[in-house]
């Protein structure tokens, strides 16, 4: 059985994304070639905008924050492949079976090494919008960007 076929919509947003994955690496080399720390600049500006993207949201519990995370609603399902695998008080697994993100890191023919490193500088915003969750710690064990198959959020309780 084939894969189904992407929307329109979720094909538009699939190549914005990719395309903007390049200019956050290239965005990054230069930033690197003029002395910027990295790290702080991430910190300061994707960590910042997830921390954006979350506020206001209601509840801090674990279960909150996987549907924050993994909304059934709209092309960003369908866009990541999501699917959840446990949805517990105190524990919830979801995986993600494509990230645009790392696509086109791969087809830009970046290395494993810095679509590593770009894909944990890229996750500061989840942890971003992880932070107003006050009762649920996130993590990923499992990253496309690191090798794995697919990406795995595991949230448990703080």
């Amino acid at each position: 059985m084939g894969k189904k076929q992407d929307s329109e919509m979720v094909q538009g947003l699939y190549m914005g994304i990719r395309q903007r994955a390049i200019w956050f690496h290239l965005l990054l080399e230069a930033a690197k070639k003029q002395g910027c720390d990295i790290e702080k600049l991430t910190d300061d500006a994707i960590f910042q905008y997830g921390v954006g993207v979350s506020a206001g949201e209601k509840g801090d519990e674990p279960k909150d924050l996987l549907h924050h995370m993994c909304s059934t609603e709209g092309p960003f399902w369908e866009m990541f492949d999501k699917e959840i695998l446990c949805e517990e008080e105190d524990k919830c697994i979801a995986r993600f079976h494509r990230c645009p993100l790392v696509d086109a890191w791969r087809e830009y023919g970046l290395s494993d090494e810095r679509i590593n490193e770009l894909c944990n500088l890229a996750n500061k915003g989840d942890f971003g919008r992880a932070s107003n969750f006050c009762h649920a710690n996130m993590e990923f064990p499992k990253r496309i960007g690191g090798g794995d198959d697919y990406c795995e959020l595991y949230i448990t309780r703080k």
